[in-house]
């Protein structure tokens, strides 16, 4: 029963890191002003509750784009750990240092584009999850960055996870 606490908050912690790295992306130029004033932190038990319903909607989206990840990621011929090594690389620009193969690269560059292919899809479904739920992304992103960063909003979160397992 604890792994199975410890992998719902897991999920829950990739999935929100998912979340954010999207939306963040496609939000850089404009921030909500609770993200450039500071971390809100003071939401209802309405609001705490919607968070965790989503999060709990989402979970077997994630887990499902994951399995589909992996498996293009093998597909290719190419081990998770070595793609993590070639994503890492590049997004610090050091692509070329860590892999000389062209045909390694290539792999690369083919598997990535179906990730980015499946994240854009993710996205969107976590898009369709929050706004069935009657939040707003905005809402979203706050009441996570508040999980991250107040442990008070942390602890109510966590206890309402630990309820339903």
């Amino acid at each position: 029963m604890n792994n199975l606490k410890s992998s719902k908050l897991f999920s829950f912690a990739v999935v929100a890191a998912f979340l954010m790295a999207n939306v963040a992306i496609g939000q850089q130029q404009t921030l909500p002003p609770t993200v450039q004033e500071g971390v809100q932190e003071d939401f209802s038990e309405k609001e705490i509750e919607t968070f965790v319903k989503i999060n709990k909607e989402i979970m077997p989206l994630q887990e499902n784009i994951q399995t589909d990840m992996v498996s293009s990621i093998e597909e290719v011929g190419m081990e998770v750990p070595r793609f993590q090594e070639l994503a890492q690389a590049q997004q610090g620009g050091k692509l070329q240092e860590v892999s000389q193969d062209p045909k390694e690269l290539e792999k690369f560059n083919a598997v990535g584009q179906k990730i980015m292919k499946l994240q854009e899809s993710l996205q969107g479904e976590i898009e369709k999850v929050i706004d069935d739920n009657k939040m707003s992304t905005e809402k979203f992103e706050a009441i996570y960055m508040a999980y991250n960063t107040n442990p008070e909003v942390k602890q109510k979160v966590d206890k309402l996870i630990s309820e339903d397992t």
